[in-house]
């Protein structure tokens, strides 16, 4: 299976971690089921939750899974580490990253690969160390968490526009994973009645260069998948365009003039519809 780092247009789908008839399902119908341990698990059932994923990665494999624990500054955090990574985790979704010394503590008990996740204010104002550490294989980030942080009222205006401190952590995590040399995955989406939110969220983020997208109900992925995708045209273009480099450096190409930078977007999208 493709790892994290070279992961390209993924829908990565969150499952209640104390829901396992729920867990090969969601496997089969997204890039990676992030199986949850924190948020999306009842309190009551933290502990049984994670005896179910150890489980259930026990009998399976990790090659399609990754596990959201607890915060990694807590016993229950670094308990959930341990349990996963004994039983075949390969990836850990380590919640409201603030600082690198949350980073070491997992990296110390276990060898995933980490996605870090943005979710405070304080790891906001962090995130370019968060992102340049060597445990750390991806980034992410949550509005929703960071808005409650900083006592914010709501998460977007009246257009459906992020209000403007949440674009500003977006785009300070988009900036940090880029001179890291790591991918971003973008947050979730919580509408789940109206479809145009979802695809005008998964297609901005795609345009930014996010590398794929969190869900949190199967009927998102299709969207995710198709916004990240390229289009036919787009494809076929980049592929004539690198037909006629030739060795050459700057030339011009159907009306436009090309040099090194088009030169790789133009790879690059030959690369995420998966063509070598």
């Amino acid at each position: 299976m493709t790892t994290i780092a070279d992961a390209t247009g993924w829908a990565l789908l969150f499952c209640p971690g104390d829901r396992p008839d729920r867990f090969s399902k969601a496997a089969a119908s997204a890039d990676m089921a992030v199986l949850d341990l924190e948020d999306g698990c009842a309190p009551a059932e933290k502990d049984r939750a994670r005896d179910a994923v150890a489980a259930h990665l026990s009998e399976h494999g990790g090659s399609r899974y990754g596990v959201r624990i607890n915060l990694p500054t807590t016993e229950r955090g670094r308990a959930d580490a341990k349990a996963v990574a004994k039983a075949g985790a390969r990836v850990l979704v380590v919640p409201k990253t603030e600082s690198v010394a949350e980073l070491d503590s997992i990296a110390e008990i276990t060898g995933c690969e980490l996605i870090a996740t943005i979710e405070t204010a304080r790891g906001v104002l962090g995130v370019e160390a968060i992102a340049a550490h060597p445990a750390v294989n991806a980034l992410s980030w949550g509005p929703y968490d960071i808005s409650a942080d900083m006592g914010m009222r709501a998460v977007r205006d009246n257009n459906g526009a992020l209000l403007p401190p949440l674009l500003h952590a977006r785009d300070r995590l988009i900036y940090a994973a880029a001179a890291a040399k790591k991918p971003a995955f973008d947050t979730v989406t919580t509408e789940l009645k109206n479809s145009a939110v979802i695809e005008n969220d998964a297609a901005q983020g795609a345009l930014l260069g996010f590398r794929g997208k969190f869900a949190i109900h199967p009927s998102q992925i299709e969207p995710i998948r198709r916004a990240y995708r390229p289009t036919p045209a787009q494809v076929e273009r980049s592929q004539r365009l690198l037909d006629a480099v030739d060795g050459r450096g700057v030339f011009l190409f159907e009306g436009e003039m090309i040099d090194e930078p088009m030169i790789r977007r133009a790879r690059a999208i030959i690369a995420s519809a998966g063509i070598s």
